[in-house]
Formats: structure tokens, sequence, C-alpha cells
């Protein structure tokens, strides 16, 4: 039986259809059957997903976390947009499914946990896209006994970038595992995970990474084994 793996919002244009081929990859890697839903397209296939992914996109609405008088420092905003992701974490935490956010996922999940968002961090010109369109590139520092430090054994690893936003105070569940040097938080997961489902929110792409690398395909792989080891497959 195929594992039913659920995108947040997945349409077939612009940089999206990357994320449904990193899972389709990691699932071929780890030999696993996997059938990748677009639940903005297919909602109600929320109710029968076995784990999901939040993906990237434009800035979350800030009323969502207190700082409406900030809308001026944002983009994309697309307030439908939030409303399906918003209750899709509802679904999913409810269902206590398996959950990976990437990017704007990242930030998602964080607000509808209580934390807040800075809605335009100052050295964005750091994190933003290159002249050229492509991802900028920096180094974080893992936080020891995570899953990014144990995917990144070093304790540091290069990853992409491409967002003028972050995490500002952390939801009360979690705990930060990687951050940059600049300070922005560059991953999270539980605070105390035992009991809990696999959990792993992160600011860069590892979708648009080389899958090779330590904090790209693995990610996915990672989030892949838990969704199979759940109770649904146990």
């Amino acid at each position: 039986m195929a594992l039913r793996i659920g995108i947040s919002y997945a349409p077939q244009s612009g940089p999206y259809p990357r994320y449904i081929e990193a899972t389709q990859s990691a699932a071929a890697r780890l030999g696993l059957d996997v059938e990748v839903i677009d639940l903005c397209a297919r909602p109600e296939e929320a109710a029968r997903i076995d784990g999901v992914i939040f993906t990237g996109g434009g800035d979350v609405a800030p009323a969502r976390f207190g700082k409406a008088d900030e809308a001026n420092r944002c983009e994309g905003i697309k307030l439908a947009r939030d409303d399906h992701e918003f209750r899709l974490c509802d679904i999913a935490c409810a269902r206590e499914l398996p959950i990976l956010g990437i990017c704007r996922g990242e930030q998602v999940l964080n607000v509808h946990f209580g934390g807040t968002l800075i809605t335009h961090i100052a050295t964005a010109s750091d994190h933003v896209k290159r002249d050229d369109g492509e991802d900028a590139q920096h180094e974080i520092t893992t936080v020891a006994g995570s899953i990014v430090a144990q995917l990144a054994s070093a304790g540091r690893a290069a990853v992409n970038s491409s967002h003028h936003q972050a995490v500002d105070r952390l939801g009360a569940p979690f705990v930060v595992t990687a951050r940059a040097s600049d300070g922005t938080i560059e991953a999270y997961e539980w605070a105390e995970p035992d009991g809990k489902p696999f959990f792993l929110a992160v600011q860069w792409h590892p979708e648009r990474m080389n899958q090779s690398d330590a904090l790209a395909g693995p990610i996915f792989e990672q989030f892949l084994k838990a969704v199979a080891g759940s109770r649904s497959y146990a």
C-alpha cells in the first residue's frame, strides 16, 4: 500500500514541482511506494494522507501573529492560502501526522503553534535570491542531538536561502536546532519529541539543493522513514 504524502500547496508551475520530485526521488532511494497529493487542489484528501509537507511561498499575513501594522513589510500575501494551510495544520495535528515544513512552511507552523515572525530581517540581503535569480548560500550550525545534527555530522553544513522573513518568537512546543551565523533560526523541532510524530521545520529549500547534500535529500528520506514507521504502518 502506497504511502500518501500530502503537499500543502503544489501547483504545476513555478518552483512547486520540485517538492514532488524531491519526495519521489527520496522514496525511490528508500524503495518506498509513495503517492504525492497536492492538498490545495484536493483538500478533501487531508483526511486520508499519512504525512504532510508544508511548502514555501509568499508571506503569512502578519495579522495572524499580532503584527498587522507591519503589513507594508510583507510580500506575496495570499489570504486564501493562509486559510487553507492553517486548516491543514489543525488536521495534521489532530491526526498526529508526521510533518515537514520548508521555508514559508516553517513560518506557518511556528505561527500555528503560537509563535511570531520577523516581517523583514535586518540581514535580508544575505538571505534573499542573488541578482542572477539563484538562491543565496550560507552555512548553518546545528544543535547536537537534533535531526539536522544527525544528518550534518560535522555540526555545520551549507544550505541555500531565499527568504526575507524568519522565525521571531518560537512556538512553545519547539526548540531551535540550527542557526545561521547572523542568528537567524534555520531549523526547529519538538523540544520533547518522545511520543510525538516526526516534526522538522527548516528555513532553507532542500528540494532545490543537490539531493546528495547532507541537508537536502536526506531530510526527505528521514521524513518518509518516519511516515513509513508511523502507527499506520507499524
